[in-house]
C-alpha cells in the first residue's frame, strides 16, 4: 500500500480510538432515585389490563385501520404498475 493511505488509515484509527475512549466514559447507564422507580412500579401496578387497553380510543384505532389499509393498497397498485410495466415491455420487445 502506499505511504501516505497507510498514514492517513493509521490517523483515523487513532482519532476512532480516541472518539470511543471518550464516549465510553460519557456513556454510563445510571440508575434512577429508588423513590422514582416505587412511584412507577405503583402506577403501573394499579392499572389493569382493560383500563390500559381503552387507552386506544376509537378514532385513533380507526386512524391506524386507514393508514393500514391505504398503505396495503399502495401497495397492490405498486406491485400491479410494475407487473404491468414488465409485461408489456416484453411484448413491445417481441413485436
Amino acid at each position: 500500500m502506499n505511504k501516505r493511505i497507510e498514514k492517513k488509515i493509521q490517523a483515523a484509527k487513532d482519532e476512532v480510538s480516541v472518539l470511543e475512549n471518550s464516549l465510553s466514559g460519557t456513556l454510563q447507564s445510571i440508575r434512577p432515585p429508588s423513590e422514582v422507580m416505587l412511584r412507577l412500579q405503583e402506577r403501573i401496578g394499579k392499572l389493569e389490563p382493560n383500563r390500559i387497553a381503552k387507552r386506544i380510543s376509537a378514532w385513533e384505532l380507526s386512524i391506524i385501520t386507514a393508514g393500514a389499509v391505504m398503505s396495503v393498497a399502495m401497495l397492490i397498485l405498486t406491485l400491479a404498475r410494475a407487473l404491468f410495466y414488465f409485461f408489456s415491455r416484453q411484448k413491445k420487445q417481441r413485436a
